[in-house]
């Protein structure tokens, strides 16, 4: 596994005003929205796709940006959150 293309989603995902936290000891992306602590989900990349902790696919590694803005979806971070002149 790649970790640059694990520090390259949680770059975007930081970017959509959400908190990334990682584990040293597993390559997994927990992902917090910072208004509500229960709306978190944790990523992992499996083979080439990233999955949540659900299995659920995301997107495809190469793909980042996309998939920080499912994620964010998903955690109910609107358009809102997106630091202003990325849209």
């Amino acid at each position: 596994m790649n970790t640059n293309d694990l520090q390259r989603l949680s770059g975007y995902l930081t970017e959509r005003g959400l908190r990334v936290t990682t584990d040293e000891n597993e390559p997994r992306l927990h992902v917090t929205n910072l208004l509500n602590s229960r709306l978190s989900e944790e990523i992992v990349l499996a083979g080439d796709r990233y999955v949540t902790s659900f299995a659920h696919e995301i997107g495809e590694r190469g793909g980042e940006q996309a998939c920080a803005e499912r994620i964010a979806r998903m955690l109910a971070v609107g358009a809102a959150a997106v630091r202003e002149g990325s849209a």
